[in-house]
Parts: structure tokens; C-alpha cells; sequence
């Protein structure tokens, strides 16, 4: 779900409950910016924030994501660290790791909220730990998954608020009573492949000014059917899928494409991104028309 109102609006607009910024340190932060956490230890104390022990990370606490109080109930948030952490989050939406992870409005005190957000990463996927908190993790499940579900598994969490890969403001909303969560194959073949995913939407957004609000949705689709080219090197289903998403056409029912598709499925020593721009210029003619 978008949303016209600022984020400072939202934010306040839950009142009655806790409001927090979640961070994560893997991604690295220069000491000298104000969101630094050394500098929002100094500035909010360190009774404000705390690690969320991730299952596979809790031996080392300090690469955990981290949980900053900006409001208890009743309380305003600051404007300030939410302007700077909205900017910071839109100037990195395109970064293989994000610092800023979201904004989340809860009736959890930090330390219970904490614990959900832990348990959260073992939930998320029957075997294996899920850090689903990473803003293109949760976008692609968000898409991808049953929307009831997802929100009946988040029902401790009011709101999620979080700038998707395409530069909007987007909210998940928890809600209890829902159907109990089964991550879909879809989902979870996306989460398998989020690297890749996020690799075809850098390029991708190197063609356009803009990608459109469905973008992590379309190249999760797009990697999926690239993926049946059978392709020996990444390289090359990269480059398929993101002609599946800039081409006006669908490339593969060209005859002279096809052929081009057996030669390197059948030979690893073939690449498509070799042989692809090598065909006649009345191929392309076609390929390029709307």
C-alpha cells in the first residue's frame, strides 16, 4: 500500500503506540553521519536502542540489526531523524544492503518488539533463517506472498513503513485472525534469489529515469522466466530477463532469438550476451518495434 501523507504524519498518526527505526549494521554508515549508531548512542542514550539478536548473527551482536526508540506512546517523534533517515533511505533503495530497514509502529515496548523481530527471521521460512526485514526481502514477499498471511504473521506490528526499490513510501499493516502463513513457492524462490533480483533492478534502472511501483515484482517475474532458458552462466540470464523488461516485445518468440537460445543452452562455452548483439540488423528492427 502507497501512501500520499510524509512519513512524520504517519509516524505521529500512531500516537497511542511505540514508533521505532530499525537499522541494519551490515551495511556500512561514515562515523561522521548522524545516523551513525555511535552518534545515536550519544544522542538518544543507549536505553533507546537495541540489537535484534538475529538467529544465525547472535553470536555476534554487533553485526544484528538495531531497533531505535523515536517515540514512546503519547509522544511525538523527532522530525529531524525522520526526514534524515527517509532521505537516506531513498538515496539508498538501489544498494545491494540498505541501512535503514523501516519505520515500525507497535504496542511493543523494545524489548518484546525485539524478540518478535528475532523470531520473525525463523518464521519466515520453515528450515532456515530469513532476514526479512532487508526492505527488497520484504518487498519481494509483500508481492509475492498472500498479502493475509503476511499480515497475520506481522499482526504485533502495527504498521511497517519502508521505501521500496522504485523510491515510494510503502506500509505493510499486521492484523491478527488471518490464515496461518505458508511461505509459496514463488516467495521463496524470490528470497533464494534475491542478489540476482536486485542486480536486475540496478540495471534495469540504469535504462530509465524511473522504475515503476511494481519493479521488484516485475523482476522477480522476469528472473523466473529467464531462468528457463536454461542458461549456463548468470550473466547470461541476466541479460535475458532484463530484456524481458525493457524490450516492447517478447523477444523469445523471434525464430532467429530461439535459435540463438538452443546454441548457448546446448554449449557452456556459448554466451548469449556475445551472441545476442550479432544478430542482423533487420532482427533488431523487428525486436525494437512496440
Amino acid at each position: 500500500m502507497q501512501t500520499d501523507k510524509s512519513l512524520f504524519e504517519l509516524l505521529n498518526a500512531k500516537h497511542s503506540e511505540y514508533r521505532y527505526l530499525l537499522l541494519d549494521p551490515l551495511k556500512s554508515v561514515a562515523s561522521w553521519n548522524s545516523l551513525h549508531l555511535t552518534y545515536l548512542q550519544e544522542k538518544w542514550g543507549c536505553e533507546s536502542l537495541l540489537r535484534v539478536l538475529r538467529p544465525d548473527l547472535a553470536y555476534s551482536p554487533e553485526h544484528c540489526p538495531v531497533l531505535l526508540l523515536l517515540a514512546s506512546p503519547e509522544a511525538d517523534c523527532d522530525e529531524a531523524i525522520v526526514l534524515e533517515s527517509e532521505a537516506y533511505s531513498r538515496d539508498e533503495r538501489l544498494y545491494e544492503r540498505r541501512y535503514v530497514c523501516g519505520w515500525i509502529s507497535s504496542p511493543l515496548a523494545l524489548d518484546a518488539l525485539a524478540a518478535e523481530l528475532a523470531g520473525l527471521c525463523k518464521q519466515i521460512k520453515r528450515e532456515g533463517i530469513v532476514p526479512f526485514y532487508e526492505p527488497l526481502r520484504l518487498e519481494l514477499l509483500q508481492t509475492l506472498g498472500e498479502a493475509e498471511e503476511l499480515s497475520s504473521l506481522m499482526s504485533p506490528i502495527s504498521q511497517w513503513w519502508r521505501v521500496s526499490c522504485s523510491g515510494y513510501l510503502t506500509a505493510l499493516s499486521g492484523k491478527s485472525g488471518g490464515e496461518e502463513w505458508r511461505l509459496k513457492w514463488g516467495a521463496e524462490r524470490a528470497q533464494n534469489e534475491v542478489r540476482n533480483i536486485w542486480r536486475l533492478l540496478f540495471a534495469w534502472q540504469k535504462t530509465q529515469e524511473t522504475l515503476p511501483p511494481d519493479a521488484a515484482l516485475q523482476a522477480a517475474d522476469a528472473w523466473a522466466r529467464s531462468a528457463t532458458a536454461k542458461f549456463h552462466h548468470t550473466g547470461d540470464q541476466l541479460c535475458l530477463a532484463l530484456c524481458y523488461l525493457t524490450f516492447p516485445c517478447h523477444i523469445t518468440e523471434h525464430p532467429d532469438v530461439q535459435s540463438l537460445l538452443r546454441q548457448v543452452a546446448s554449449d557452456p562455452n556459448l554466451h548469449f550476451t556475445q551472441l545476442f548483439p550479432t544478430l542482423p540488423n533487420a532482427v533488431w528492427q523487428t525486436l525494437i518495434q512496440p
